[in-house]
Protein backbone atom coordinates (compact mmCIF):
# COMPACT_ATOMS: atom_id res chain seq x y z
CA UNK A 1 0.00 0.00 0.00
CA UNK A 2 1.12 3.50 -1.24
CA UNK A 3 1.87 6.15 1.78
CA UNK A 4 -0.71 9.43 2.60
CA UNK A 5 -0.31 12.55 4.45
CA UNK A 6 -2.74 14.47 5.76
CA UNK A 7 -3.14 17.78 4.18
CA UNK A 8 -5.31 20.88 6.14
CA UNK A 9 -4.95 24.51 3.90
CA UNK A 10 -6.71 27.55 5.65
CA UNK A 11 -6.31 30.90 5.16
CA UNK A 12 -6.47 31.87 8.54
CA UNK A 13 -6.66 36.06 8.46
CA UNK A 14 -3.61 36.95 10.00
CA UNK A 15 -4.16 36.71 14.13
CA UNK A 16 -7.62 37.39 14.43
CA UNK A 17 -9.11 33.86 15.12
CA UNK A 18 -6.53 32.00 16.79
CA UNK A 19 -8.58 31.17 19.77
CA UNK A 20 -10.20 28.79 16.92
CA UNK A 21 -7.34 28.18 15.00
CA UNK A 22 -4.76 26.91 17.50
CA UNK A 23 -7.55 24.27 19.01
CA UNK A 24 -8.42 23.24 15.64
CA UNK A 25 -5.18 22.33 14.44
CA UNK A 26 -4.32 20.51 18.02
CA UNK A 27 -7.27 18.53 16.99
CA UNK A 28 -6.52 18.19 13.08
CA UNK A 29 -2.69 17.53 13.90
CA UNK A 30 -2.17 17.28 9.61
CA UNK A 31 1.32 16.19 8.37
CA UNK A 32 1.42 19.25 6.51
CA UNK A 33 -0.36 22.11 6.88
CA UNK A 34 -0.52 24.85 4.01
CA UNK A 35 -1.61 28.91 5.43
CA UNK A 36 -1.99 31.99 3.94
CA UNK A 37 -2.26 35.25 5.59
CA UNK A 38 0.01 34.45 8.08
CA UNK A 39 1.89 37.06 10.37
CA UNK A 40 5.77 36.30 10.15
CA UNK A 41 5.64 36.68 14.08
CA UNK A 42 3.34 33.64 14.31
CA UNK A 43 5.22 31.05 12.23
CA UNK A 44 7.05 29.98 14.95
CA UNK A 45 3.90 29.63 16.96
CA UNK A 46 2.00 27.62 14.66
CA UNK A 47 5.66 25.28 14.40
CA UNK A 48 5.06 24.68 17.90
CA UNK A 49 1.75 23.68 18.03
CA UNK A 50 2.13 21.72 15.32
CA UNK A 51 5.44 20.04 16.40
CA UNK A 52 6.39 20.56 12.65
CA UNK A 53 9.99 19.77 12.40
CA UNK A 54 9.97 21.88 9.47
CA UNK A 55 8.70 24.73 7.69
CA UNK A 56 8.78 27.41 5.01
CA UNK A 57 7.83 30.80 4.86
CA UNK A 58 7.89 33.74 2.44
CA UNK A 59 6.99 37.49 2.96
CA UNK A 60 3.95 38.90 0.38
CA UNK A 61 3.38 42.09 1.98
CA UNK A 62 4.93 44.30 4.72
CA UNK A 63 1.91 45.47 7.02
CA UNK A 64 3.41 48.99 8.77
CA UNK A 65 -0.37 50.48 9.81
CA UNK A 66 -0.70 47.31 12.12
CA UNK A 67 0.36 47.57 15.87
CA UNK A 68 3.35 46.46 16.12
CA UNK A 69 3.87 46.40 12.10
CA UNK A 70 4.02 43.17 10.46
CA UNK A 71 4.94 40.89 8.08
CA UNK A 72 2.53 38.98 6.02
CA UNK A 73 3.00 35.96 4.12
CA UNK A 74 1.88 32.26 2.90
CA UNK A 75 3.65 28.82 4.72
CA UNK A 76 4.21 25.58 4.19
CA UNK A 77 4.46 23.74 7.86
CA UNK A 78 5.07 19.54 7.61
CA UNK A 79 5.64 17.31 10.52
CA UNK A 80 7.75 15.21 7.96
CA UNK A 81 11.07 16.06 6.64
CA UNK A 82 11.21 18.40 3.58
CA UNK A 83 13.86 17.45 1.32
CA UNK A 84 13.51 20.20 -0.43
CA UNK A 85 11.64 23.86 -1.28
CA UNK A 86 11.40 26.22 -4.39
CA UNK A 87 9.45 29.71 -4.13
CA UNK A 88 7.96 30.54 -7.44
CA UNK A 89 7.03 34.03 -7.89
CA UNK A 90 4.66 35.52 -10.26
CA UNK A 91 4.53 38.60 -9.15
CA UNK A 92 7.14 40.67 -7.69
CA UNK A 93 10.51 39.18 -6.65
CA UNK A 94 11.36 37.74 -3.12
CA UNK A 95 14.62 41.20 -3.22
CA UNK A 96 11.25 43.67 -2.42
CA UNK A 97 8.19 43.48 -0.10
CA UNK A 98 5.84 45.86 -1.19
CA UNK A 99 3.73 47.45 1.85
CA UNK A 100 -0.21 47.17 2.12
CA UNK A 101 -2.71 48.98 4.10
CA UNK A 102 -5.71 46.63 5.40
CA UNK A 103 -8.06 49.73 5.66
CA UNK A 104 -7.10 50.77 1.89
CA UNK A 105 -8.55 47.69 -0.66
CA UNK A 106 -6.28 49.43 -3.35
CA UNK A 107 -3.29 48.63 -1.86
CA UNK A 108 -3.96 44.79 -1.54
CA UNK A 109 -2.21 43.68 -4.78
CA UNK A 110 0.60 45.62 -4.24
CA UNK A 111 1.69 42.42 -3.01
CA UNK A 112 4.10 39.87 -4.00
CA UNK A 113 2.24 36.21 -5.14
CA UNK A 114 4.02 32.97 -5.21
CA UNK A 115 4.00 29.59 -5.58
CA UNK A 116 5.69 27.67 -2.18
CA UNK A 117 7.06 23.76 -3.74
CA UNK A 118 8.04 21.81 -1.13
CA UNK A 119 8.72 17.86 -1.46
CA UNK A 120 8.39 15.76 1.36
CA UNK A 121 8.58 12.49 2.45
CA UNK A 122 6.91 10.24 3.83
CA UNK A 123 7.98 6.32 3.76
CA UNK A 124 10.48 6.63 1.07
CA UNK A 125 7.80 8.52 -1.03
CA UNK A 126 7.94 11.99 -2.11
CA UNK A 127 5.03 14.32 -2.20
CA UNK A 128 5.22 17.42 -3.67
CA UNK A 129 2.95 19.84 -2.09
CA UNK A 130 1.84 23.50 -3.39
CA UNK A 131 0.42 26.61 -1.65
CA UNK A 132 -0.23 29.85 -2.98
CA UNK A 133 -2.48 33.12 -2.03
CA UNK A 134 -4.00 34.91 -5.85
CA UNK A 135 -4.59 37.98 -6.33
CA UNK A 136 -7.87 39.57 -4.99
CA UNK A 137 -10.41 41.69 -6.61
CA UNK A 138 -13.07 43.59 -5.39
CA UNK A 139 -16.20 41.09 -4.77
CA UNK A 140 -15.07 38.75 -6.79
CA UNK A 141 -14.93 41.04 -9.59
CA UNK A 142 -12.83 39.55 -12.83
CA UNK A 143 -10.09 42.10 -13.58
CA UNK A 144 -7.09 42.49 -16.25
CA UNK A 145 -4.78 42.09 -13.24
CA UNK A 146 -6.05 38.95 -12.57
CA UNK A 147 -5.91 37.27 -15.73
CA UNK A 148 -2.53 38.67 -16.32
CA UNK A 149 -1.16 37.01 -13.05
CA UNK A 150 -3.54 33.64 -13.85
CA UNK A 151 -1.20 33.32 -17.37
CA UNK A 152 1.60 33.93 -15.45
CA UNK A 153 0.46 31.52 -12.07
CA UNK A 154 0.27 28.67 -15.23
CA UNK A 155 3.33 29.15 -16.77
CA UNK A 156 4.95 28.83 -13.39
CA UNK A 157 2.77 25.79 -12.68
CA UNK A 158 3.12 24.25 -16.39
CA UNK A 159 7.22 23.98 -15.07
CA UNK A 160 6.24 22.14 -11.55
CA UNK A 161 5.52 18.48 -13.11
CA UNK A 162 2.92 16.40 -10.68
CA UNK A 163 1.93 18.48 -7.58
CA UNK A 164 -1.10 18.66 -5.45
CA UNK A 165 -1.92 22.45 -5.39
CA UNK A 166 -3.75 24.20 -2.64
CA UNK A 167 -4.50 27.82 -1.28
CA UNK A 168 -6.98 30.99 -1.31
CA UNK A 169 -7.24 31.87 -5.18
CA UNK A 170 -9.22 34.65 -4.54
CA UNK A 171 -11.15 33.43 -8.02
CA UNK A 172 -14.95 31.54 -7.46
CA UNK A 173 -15.51 28.11 -8.93
CA UNK A 174 -18.02 28.09 -11.70
CA UNK A 175 -15.80 30.78 -13.17
CA UNK A 176 -13.51 31.93 -16.21
CA UNK A 177 -10.25 32.35 -13.98
CA UNK A 178 -11.19 28.95 -11.57
CA UNK A 179 -11.94 27.48 -14.76
CA UNK A 180 -8.38 27.78 -16.45
CA UNK A 181 -7.29 26.16 -13.43
CA UNK A 182 -10.02 23.71 -13.51
CA UNK A 183 -9.07 22.90 -17.10
CA UNK A 184 -5.38 21.94 -16.51
CA UNK A 185 -5.45 20.42 -13.09
CA UNK A 186 -8.13 18.31 -11.18
CA UNK A 187 -10.89 20.16 -8.46
CA UNK A 188 -10.83 17.98 -6.13
CA UNK A 189 -13.31 19.95 -3.54
CA UNK A 190 -16.73 18.28 -3.94
CA UNK A 191 -19.56 19.87 -5.68
CA UNK A 192 -21.71 19.80 -2.76
CA UNK A 193 -19.38 22.62 -0.87
CA UNK A 194 -20.97 25.94 -2.44
CA UNK A 195 -18.08 28.65 -0.50
CA UNK A 196 -14.87 28.19 1.11
CA UNK A 197 -16.07 31.62 2.94
CA UNK A 198 -17.52 31.17 6.89
CA UNK A 199 -20.89 31.77 6.75
CA UNK A 200 -20.34 33.24 10.08
CA UNK A 201 -16.92 35.30 10.34
CA UNK A 202 -16.19 36.50 7.07
CA UNK A 203 -16.34 40.40 6.87
CA UNK A 204 -19.05 40.23 4.16
CA UNK A 205 -21.19 37.85 6.68
CA UNK A 206 -23.57 40.59 8.26
CA UNK A 207 -23.77 42.64 5.02
CA UNK A 208 -23.57 40.64 2.14
CA UNK A 209 -24.07 37.14 2.80
CA UNK A 210 -26.01 36.52 -0.35
CA UNK A 211 -23.03 37.29 -2.58
CA UNK A 212 -20.52 34.86 0.10
CA UNK A 213 -23.01 31.68 -0.01
CA UNK A 214 -21.52 30.86 -3.70
CA UNK A 215 -17.73 32.07 -3.81
CA UNK A 216 -15.72 28.49 -3.50
CA UNK A 217 -12.92 30.35 -3.42
CA UNK A 218 -10.33 28.01 -2.06
CA UNK A 219 -9.15 24.77 -3.41
CA UNK A 220 -6.96 21.64 -3.67
CA UNK A 221 -5.97 21.21 -7.25
CA UNK A 222 -3.72 17.89 -8.37
CA UNK A 223 -1.64 16.62 -11.04
CA UNK A 224 -2.40 12.48 -12.52
CA UNK A 225 -0.03 11.28 -10.07
CA UNK A 226 -1.73 12.26 -6.68
CA UNK A 227 -5.21 11.41 -5.74
CA UNK A 228 -6.75 13.08 -3.29
CA UNK A 229 -9.66 11.78 -1.17
CA UNK A 230 -11.63 12.42 2.21
CA UNK A 231 -11.46 15.99 1.16
CA UNK A 232 -14.00 17.98 4.04
CA UNK A 233 -14.25 21.84 4.45
CA UNK A 234 -14.89 22.76 8.17
CA UNK A 235 -16.27 26.08 9.17
CA UNK A 236 -16.04 28.35 12.70
CA UNK A 237 -12.16 28.38 12.25
CA UNK A 238 -11.25 31.28 10.62
CA UNK A 239 -13.09 33.86 7.93
CA UNK A 240 -12.41 31.02 5.31
CA UNK A 241 -13.48 27.57 5.89
CA UNK A 242 -10.83 25.04 6.32
CA UNK A 243 -10.01 22.51 3.98
CA UNK A 244 -9.14 18.34 5.46
CA UNK A 245 -7.61 16.11 3.19
CA UNK A 246 -6.03 12.76 2.45
CA UNK A 247 -3.17 13.11 -0.44
CA UNK A 248 -1.47 9.57 -1.95
CA UNK A 249 0.09 8.47 -4.84
CA UNK A 250 -1.44 6.89 -7.67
Amino acid sequence: MSASLKLVCLNIEKNRHFERVIPFLLEQMPDVFCVQEIYESSVTTIAKVLMATEYVYVPMTGRPTESPPEIQGIAIFSRLPIRGSKTHYYVGTPESVPESNDHDPLTWNANNRMVIVCEIEKEEEIFRICTTHFTWSERGTRTDKQMHDMDELLKVLGSLGEFVLCGDFNVSRGRTLFGMLARRYKDNVPLHYKTSLDLELHRAAKLRRHEIENKMVDGIFSTPEYEVSNVEMISGVSDHRALVATVSRT
